[in-house]
């Protein structure tokens, strides 16, 4: 295990060494994005470090609102309740879904999403689950059934594709929960997440839930869906009896929609430029994800005698094969990319 003494960025400093860094999950690199940074402290001078009260009080802060709406505009959901942590976020929503009868879960779905009572099938992952599900909602006598998975397989680098809606029946009212905590803010056109290439029916109602840490660099999660479902969000429990998010990372991103296209466009680039200067061959890749798949057993100990670090751990526990993974982000160069290809 390597402890570090501070944040990384595109780098990090370990035993007074500099190493390139290509691990974590700030795939935008906003931490360290000093407009971003300042307008953070221009929030806590405005907001202070935290809201202490209920999110039922007769006291509110409308930065919330206005926070809120803004990630429906994102998500182009109708509307959304946000969270101090994605887990949260995650955890309220399928606890309320939980009270549904007929319930299924792709294989790996992240435990935030995942209810205990959902039933198993025969699947061993999500490409075989979604060629399943059709067949086995439309054999079933049942007309009501609720669905969860993930937008993307982090470790996998795979994005989830969803088409397979398409063949179930119109006649059976499916409710599908999707965890896009490794969409939201990189994939679709404008980083809206998944939601841009769900197929639309009449049947099928979609619920998004994310986290805000991995491309918004923002502390916090957050459900967009329908107002029936918002509403029922904002009486539950989670909600009404947990502290919202700091006040100052909401101004930051309310003020910051610029900033984060710069960014998103800047790891679009590197992506780009990652993929042309290598063999396709040497990495495993998916769609416009900054992750990628490393095969080599050694890959830990090869970066790391040239000072850089890759991800690379246990799944799904520490004792598991070692995943090798290869995390490109927005702060990284050409320079570095050209290095980490040479490598």
């Amino acid at each position: 295990m390597i402890q570090l003494k501070s944040t990384p960025g595109r780098t990090c400093i370990i035993d007074g060494k500099q190493f390139l860094f290509f691990s974590g999950y700030s795939y935008l690199g906003m931490n360290h994005v000093k407009e971003f940074t300042n307008m953070v402290k221009e929030g806590v001078d405005k907001y202070g470090i935290l809201f202490p009260s209920s999110r039922i009080s007769n006291t509110r802060l409308k930065l919330y609102e206005k926070f809120e709406s803004r990630l429906s505009k994102i998500t182009r959901m109708e509307d959304t309740v946000s969270f101090s942590s994605g887990y949260l976020a995650g955890k309220t929503i399928s606890n309320i879904l939980s009270l549904h009868k007929n319930i299924l879960a792709a294989p790996g779905t992240h435990p935030a999403i995942n209810i205990e009572t959902a039933g198993k099938t025969s699947s061993a992952n999500f490409n075989e689950w979604k060629n399943e599900i059709p067949y086995l909602i439309n054999a079933s006598e049942e007309n009501e059934f609720v669905l969860l998975a993930d937008s993307v397989n982090i470790l996998k680098a795979e994005v989830h594709k969803f088409s397979f809606v398409e063949n179930i029946d119109t006649s059976k009212k499916i409710i599908f929960l999707i965890d896009d905590s490794h969409g939201i803010g990189i994939l679709g056109k404008n980083g809206e997440g998944i939601t841009s290439s769900l197929p639309q029916k009449a049947n099928i109602e979609y619920i998004i839930c994310y986290s805000l840490s991995k491309a918004f660099n923002i502390e916090g999660g957050a459900v967009s869906c329908s107002a029936k479902w918002s509403n029922r969000l904002r009486q539950h429990a989670n909600y009404t009896g947990s502290t919202a998010i700091n006040p100052s990372l909401v101004h930051a991103f309310i003020n910051s929609k610029k900033l984060y296209a710069v960014q998103r466009e800047r790891l679009i680039k590197n992506i780009h430029f990652f993929k042309k200067h290598l063999p396709g061959y040497v990495v495993k890749h998916d769609f416009d994800l900054p992750v990628f798949i490393c095969e080599n057993e050694n890959a830990e100990d090869l970066f790391y005698k040239k000072q850089m670090i890759i991800s690379s751990f246990g799944y799904p526990d520490p004792s598991s094969k070692k995943i090798h993974r290869i995390v490109i982000n927005a702060l990284h160069t050409k320079k570095d990319i050209q290095k980490l290809c040479t490598l």
